[in-house]
């Protein structure tokens, strides 16, 4: 997946790797996606400091799990679901257990999100379609010799033996689906055709030593994982290599009862599930989240020296990640140096990944641990774990623990002892304040509404006589405690199972591959050229001869003149042009045959348009002359304010004379003229004057329809009124009669009057007749 930055280019994407991929193999991707100019999703600080760039690798068995989860999130509880992927590839088998749980991420449980934590994992590196196919392969090539005799062993020509491997790819096809068929290759070797018979048994036979190495991942992933078959509530298979019958076979007998499915999609759900995380780790995208957890399949060990009691320093070797950890993660290390140290990162296997040098040590503890209160805690390295599986080293420091002076103490105790005194007589004062409230109040229950009253005049003189104590406030003291404090020391970590490319050597392999762009973008460009000003050459030779088409619309001149440069420039290209020819050069020398076909291609393609246009606009002379007619005889039989006026006929009239007498003219002189001859009409004229017919005649148009509609209302008004009339004659009671009088004429005739004279100022408003 990726982000659009500039011409449909895409530079953020995420990558699905095989999750067996170790750390050099991971950071290798990293380095040749950063050389290719791909920013892989996910904030991360690479160990190389000019890696500051988004970065995920996706394992492909989670990406696939991650695009069946999306879509059914509402599937997803509280209850764990887990899905066994088995995934048969050419040169690869991986089973991946998968569990989807809805889980928060929150402290507190809520906001709860579908999660997809990968819990156990098999493989086999080299098992796939390809191992079958190989050994069908030699079973043909086996076949070949024993049938049919050659001068020459089989097997020293590739070619022959490339013809058999792509034969045996075919017939392992068709067997996942037919007991038997037939190899057969058209002179395979010296000539020779080969055929055989191949049933489903035979290739059955040739495979039944990889039912264990089958079997291994998935076996592999179900201890991973803890748990049972009966647990599994999905399985499904992906890769082509799991359609082979025998393949299925050994699952099914491994997997018991369990329903096999087939439901996602081999050649998509990888990258479809890539796209989502890529999705959701964009800001250009807005998704649902959707959590991820993987394991790190390789634990990562720290191998330094630490000082004994005697002062002797003696070797550690502790677990950094341990099998089977979880990622993303960080751990925190902690030493007891006083001095620059290294620090060795080991696999399983003692094999080295990276050695890590911390410097600074001896300055940072000179600089903070300068009396007793100062307390060395050591030092403190933090190891990352991204969601790629990528360890790094993210930073070092030396960890100082600040514990209170005896006269920080001291003083301490002296304002607590002040603090719980005040803090006594405030006590003592809510207690009495509290007495004297409640002594009020069974006063003044007691005395009734004159002791109340006497109560008021008092409290009312008393703030005069007596004044308050002011209240003061006082902070209760913090107790002094051991602060740390981190000094930052200098890192510097240096690969040691494979030495990544520096910021150098990454610079020199994008400008390589820029330079190689370019080289390739200008021979394309340059081949075009050439082979777009060649192709011309010999297409206008032809064109131009007599009968031709094109040499109709070519006059004499411009013929003559057209086969010299032709000839000119064929002679060029035997004698001049080579492989050092500059694209410019071929532009340059076409610019001047485009200059004298321009003429030429223009009449030929007027030629073709005119006929077009000229159907259209006889088509609107038919329409507008019916119209015509049609509005004249309307105008003669209407009473009153007629629906168009004569300046509105006079125009359509004069224009319909005036484009017909005008296309007369130019027809007869256009068809009469030679077709080498610039034509006297264009095809661009034809379709305004066609333009100006229909937009007269779309404004009459517009113009009777408002005029319908306004006569249609009127004429459902008289008929209600009438309706009423007869009603009243048939003998209406007076009440009824004036509950439903009508409205009084004059009154509704202006207003008809009103609206008419605001209709009609906007009409004429919209076309103006001296226009045309």
């Amino acid at each position: 997946m990726g982000t659009k930055k500039n011409e449909g280019e895409e530079n953020d994407v995420v990558i699905t790797v095989p999750i067996f991929l170790n750390q050099a193999e991971r950071r290798a991707i990293a380095t040749a996606a950063e050389i290719a100019g791909l920013n892989l999703l996910q904030v991360r600080n690479h160990p190389l400091k000019h890696f500051q760039f988004l970065f995920q690798l996706l394992n492909d068995g989670s990406a696939a799990a991650l695009n069946y989860g999306v879509f059914r999130r509402k599937e997803i509880t509280e209850k764990p679901m887990h899905m066994l992927i088995y995934d048969m590839g050419a040169v690869k088998t991986t089973a991946t257990i998968v569990q989807y749980v809805l889980e928060s991420t929150r402290k507190d449980g809520k906001d709860k999100q579908p999660t997809l934590r990968t819990v156990g994992v098999g493989y086999d590196k080299t098992l796939g379609g390809l191992e079958i196919t190989n050994r069908l392969r030699d079973h043909l090539e086996k076949v070949f010799r024993d049938t049919v005799s050659t001068s020459k062993d089989i097997s020293t020509n590739g070619r022959a033996i490339g013809k058999l491997h792509k034969e045996a790819e075919r017939v392992k096809q068709v067997l996942s689906a037919n007991k038997d068929t037939y190899a057969q290759v058209e002179s395979l070797f010296e000539e020779q055709n080969f055929r055989a018979k191949v049933t489903r048994d035979e290739l059955e036979k040739m495979i039944e030593d990889l039912e264990p190495r089958i079997a291994a991942p998935i076996l592999d992933a179900i201890g991973m994982s803890g748990l049972k078959v009966d647990d599994l509530d999905l399985i499904v298979l992906m890769g082509a290599g799991t359609r082979v019958p025998k393949v299925k076979d050994i699952l099914k007998s491994i997997l018991k009862d369990k329903e096999i499915s087939n439901f996602l999609n081999t050649d998509e759900a990888i990258a479809m599930g890539a796209v989502y995380q890529a999705a959701h780790l964009s800001k250009s995208f807005k998704v649902l989240p959707f959590n991820i957890h993987e394991k790190i399949l390789y634990p990562v060990f720290v191998n330094f020296l630490t000082k004994t009691e005697e002062g002797v320093m003696k070797p550690i070797r502790k677990s950094l990640f341990g099998e089977n950890y979880p990622v993303p993660n960080r751990v925190m290390h902690f030493s007891s140096y006083s001095d620059d140290f290294k620090i060795e990162v080991q696999d399983a296997d003692k094999n080295p990944l990276s050695s890590v040098e911390i410097t600074g040590v001896k300055d940072a503890i000179e600089k903070e641990v300068t009396d007793d209160n100062s307390i060395l805690k050591g030092v403190k390295t933090t190891f990352s774990i991204d969601l790629s599986g990528i360890v790094s080293v993210e930073k070092a420091s030396v960890v100082v623990e600040k514990v209170p002076t005896t006269e920080e103490k001291e003083q301490y105790e002296v304002e607590k002892k002040e603090y719980d005194e005040w803090e006594k007589e405030q006590e003592e004062l809510k207690k009495k304040e509290k007495a004297e409230k409640k002594e009020k109040e069974e006063k003044k229950k007691a005395e009734g509404a004159k002791a109340e009253d006497e109560k008021k005049e008092e409290e009312e003189a008393k703030p005069e006589e007596v004044e308050k104590p002011v209240k003061v406030k006082k902070t209760k003291p913090v107790e002094p405690k051991a602060k740390k404090i981190n000094v930052a020391l200098t890192v510097k970590e240096t690969k040691t199972d494979n030495i990544d490319l520096n910021e150098e050597q990454v610079t020199t392999a994008k400008k390589i591959l820029g330079d190689f762009e370019q080289q390739e973008k200008e021979k394309h460009d340059r081949e075009e050229a050439m082979n777009g000003l060649e192709g011309l050459l010999y297409d206008l030779a032809v064109r131009l001869e007599d009968g031709e088409e094109y040499a109709e619309y070519v006059t004499d001149e411009e013929k003559k003149a057209i086969l010299e440069e032709v000839a000119i420039l064929k002679l060029w290209f035997e004698d001049d042009v080579s492989i050092d020819t500059k694209k410019e050069e071929f532009d340059e020398r076409r610019k001047k045959l485009d200059e004298l076909t321009v003429k030429p291609n223009l009449r030929k393609q007027e030629r073709l348009d005119v006929p077009k246009v000229a159907e259209v606009l006889e088509d609107h002379f038919n329409r507008s002359m019916t119209f015509h007619a049609m509005a004249l005889n309307l105008t003669q039989f209407e009473e009153g304010n007629k629906t168009f006026t004569d300046t509105e006929l006079d125009v359509l009239t004069k224009l319909i004379e005036k484009i017909t007498e005008w296309w007369n003219e130019k027809k007869e002189l256009f068809e009469k003229q030679a077709k080498n001859e610039d034509p006297v009409v264009k095809a661009s004229e034809v379709a305004e004057k066609a333009r100006d017919l229909e937009r007269e005649v779309r404004y009459l148009v517009n113009k009777l329809k408002i005029a319908s509609s306004k006569k249609s209302k009127e004429s459902e008004k008289k008929k209600a009124k009438k309706e009423k009339k007869t009603t009243e004659e048939a003998g209406e009671t007076p009440e009824t009669t004036t509950e439903e009088q009508p409205e009084d004429p004059q009154t509704e005739n202006e207003t008809t009057k009103d609206e008419s004279a605001t209709e009609q100022p906007k009409k004429e408003a919209e076309h103006d007749a001296s226009e045309l």
